[in-house]
């Protein structure tokens, strides 16, 4: 039925024409560009609103009135709490509360703590510009004499390691979410990852689709154009020449598809190390885990990526066939746009439900099963006859667009130079099956 060998030739020949076109290299350095920028959009967002490029230093004066080594204990807590943060804390022991109070004047200090003996416990004063006890330098140097004063008291009560490690003991805590069916919703729901795979996986086969479907009915009304057509119709079949010139330019669109799924990868995956080089702390960038995307994913999406294409490239191509110019080829695609119109719609509208009729129903028709097959397959739960189903009838469908747009193929040959009629379409295309 298809001479395999003619098709590779053909599709090599398209791959070959395309690639070297000045357009192609182009409008594939600008996507990768793009997408690079996006993929580190965290780093340079961190960057500039992160505040200063260094850490932030807190310089804290200590008047200590008592006998223990109060400045080495604080300067522990402190660097404890400050351990995820980006501040700094310096201590310096000064003589009296009065030098403390003139630093702190003058801008030498940002606060001053004083330790005092009551009893056999400890007070503290903490002495800042502002005295507000809820700012974050004040809370943390409170956090900070909280651990001191705790850290006193075992001390001086005489207890053994042990007991003071059964004290500070974690409690058998268990977190559980109060409403069990709100927690069953959430499971229903599924991965975050999951959702935003099926989401973009719809848009990119959606616009890759369109895009370079309308590469082949455009490429097809050159060729008419400058009666090229007539040439290879002699040369070789129309199915040989539809499936070769829909599979060169798939191939073509894969070639630019590819380096811009590496680019989003590599930069998502080295988000930390990219940040480093630009000074921005870890925490302040997203933690990206491409192990959590399946490669069962992945291969579900090239499958219906390219049975999509071959489908609505050949449909493609057989329309670009019947109209003589550019400019009509939007008009003469219009009914094939508005099916895939309805199977994207049909998708983002099932995002919420990909179990339900919606997605069901838009799974099984080989026209929209394109856009819902990640949000079925990915967040939802298909039977296997519905899988079985779904790419059996793509494959159907695919063979007879194929045909009927080899037939078209040939009859827009026929009747170059004329507006084709649906009747004398028919005749001619009767014709030609009986002549054949």
């Amino acid at each position: 039925m298809f001479d395999w060998k003619r098709i590779q030739l053909i599709a090599g020949r398209e791959v070959k024409t395309r690639v070297a076109m000045n357009s192609y290299k182009l409008s594939l350095i600008v996507q990768v560009l793009i997408v690079a920028i996006i993929a580190m959009s965290p780093v340079f967002i961190a960057k500039f609103t992160g505040g200063d490029d260094g850490p932030t230093v807190r310089n804290v004066a200590v008047v200590n009135a008592t006998d223990i080594d109060a400045v080495t204990g604080l300067d522990a807590a402190l660097q404890l709490l400050a351990a995820d943060s980006n501040t700094t804390w310096e201590l310096a022991e000064v003589g009296s509360e009065d030098e403390a109070r003139t630093q702190l004047e003058n801008g030498d200090i940002d606060a001053a703590v004083l330790i005092n003996p009551e009893g056999e416990e400890l007070a503290f004063t903490i002495l800042t510009e502002s005295g507000d006890p809820q700012s974050s330098t004040e809370q943390t140097l409170i956090s900070a004499a909280s651990s001191l004063s705790v850290s006193h008291s075992i001390e001086q009560s005489g207890l053994t390691q042990s007991e003071v490690s059964e004290v500070f003991a974690a409690p058998a805590l268990q977190i559980t979410q109060a409403d069990p069916e709100a927690e069953a919703e959430d499971e229903g729901i599924g991965d975050i990852v999951n959702y935003v795979i099926a989401y973009a996986s719809t848009i990119v086969i959606f616009i890759f689709v369109v895009m370079y479907g309308q590469w082949v009915a455009q490429g097809v009304v050159e060729e008419k154009a400058s009666r090229i057509m007539e040439i290879m119709v002699n040369a070789a079949t129309p199915r040989d020449l539809l499936a070769g010139k829909v599979i060169g330019i798939m191939i073509t669109a894969l070639m630019q598809f590819i380096p811009i799924v590496l680019t989003a990868g590599i930069i998502g995956s080295m988000q930390k190390q990219i940040g480093s080089l630009f000074g921005v702390p870890e925490d302040q960038l997203f933690d990206i885990n491409l192990g959590a995307i399946a490669w069962s994913s992945m291969s579900w999406f090239l499958l219906y990526f390219i049975l999509g294409f071959l489908l609505f490239g050949a449909l493609y191509a057989g329309i670009g066939s019947l109209v003589s110019r550019q400019e009509e080829v939007g008009t003469a695609i219009a009914p094939m746009m508005t099916v895939m119109m309805v199977g994207y719609f049909a998708a983002l509208i099932s995002l919420s439900d990909p179990d339900g009729p919606i997605a069901r129903i838009a799974y099984l028709f080989p026209g929209t099963s394109v856009f819902v097959a990640m949000l079925r397959l990915v967040m939802g739960n298909p039977e296997p006859w519905e899988i079985a189903v779904s790419i059996g009838g793509l494959i159907i469908a695919i063979v007879l667009a194929l045909l009927l747009a080899a037939r078209l193929y040939r009859v827009g040959v026929l009747m170059y130079g004329q507006t084709p009629k649906i009747t004398e379409m028919f005749k001619i295309g009767k014709m030609e099956g009986v002549s054949r």
